[in-house]
């Protein structure tokens, strides 16, 4: 994409507009920091929230998914066995991908009608509270035997739909976030902006990308707007934008935890 195009879409927006996409963005990972907090239940919001700000930031950073390593590495210095930060994790992943299910469900029942609606939410709500239960289909062989009794140990009903709700709602303020930058470029509604938001966001938690996700994430926030009509270029630029913006505000957030956590972890017995 040539550079007087990229300076030409960053002219559009204004402090305002930069300004509330951040505090919603904040808001996206104080929701999620509160989710690990529960799976985690060795770990405060505060150091919850800062190895969520640092595994973020660094994991877009590294390459091959290689951040990831962040993860367990401070969670250990701060007191975490090793097989309950492993075993969170994946179970955290696995709450990543109900809440961005559940954003797409809600955005286009929402384009049906309440009828459509109200029975997605229904269906999201007995799904998050029989997930506990799908751990006897993990077959109790070696490693997963482990997740299994982690499991059941761990995750309740009542707990699984918490998680639910806040990974949705973390992914939701990640969404409004990226909407109030964008809004004065695309001319689109909320609810089909999520669609291409949860393309992008997919690009994530899938186990490769690009260069700090340039180029996947793009790839995932274009194909659905160019379902919706809108022209590659524009998504593009559109994608970029947004990509870019996410990437600025978890570099803020994890620069400032990964001091922190190194002096936490110091005073940690």
């Amino acid at each position: 994409m040539p550079l007087h195009e990229i300076a030409r879409t960053f002219s559009k927006i204004g402090v305002p507009q930069i300004t509330s996409a951040f505090l919603l963005y904040t808001l996206s990972q104080i929701t999620r920091s509160f989710r690990w907090k529960f799976i985690l239940r060795e770990l405060g919001f505060r150091e919850a929230f800062l190895i969520n700000s640092a595994n973020i930031f660094l994991n877009n950073l590294l390459p091959a998914r290689t951040g990831e390593l962040s993860w367990f590495y401070y969670a250990r210095r701060l007191g975490v066995e090793l097989k309950s930060s492993l075993w969170g994790f994946f179970l955290g992943r696995a709450y990543d991908l109900l809440g961005l299910l559940a954003l797409f469900l809600i955005s286009y029942t929402l384009l049906l009608g309440i009828v459509h609606f109200l029975s997605a939410l229904l269906l999201l709500m007995l799904l998050s509270l029989s997930v506990p239960c799908l751990r006897f289909l993990i077959p109790p062989l070696g490693k997963l035997e482990d997740f299994r009794e982690f499991i059941g140990r761990e995750l309740t009903p009542s707990l699984s739909f918490k998680l639910t709700a806040l990974s949705t709602l973390s992914f939701l303020f990640k969404a409004l976030s990226v909407y109030a930058l964008i809004a004065v470029i695309l001319k689109t509604d909320l609810f089909k902006f999520s669609f291409a938001f949860a393309g992008g966001e997919l690009t994530t938690i899938l186990p490769v990308h690009g260069f700090m996700g340039y180029g996947t994430y793009e790839a995932g926030f274009l194909i659905p707007l160019k379902f919706m009509g809108v022209e590659i270029r524009e998504g593009l630029r559109v994608g970029f934008l947004a990509h870019t913006f996410l990437l600025v505000s978890s570099a803020v957030w994890g620069l400032l935890s990964i001091p922190l956590l190194h002096t936490l972890s110091r005073r940690s017995p």
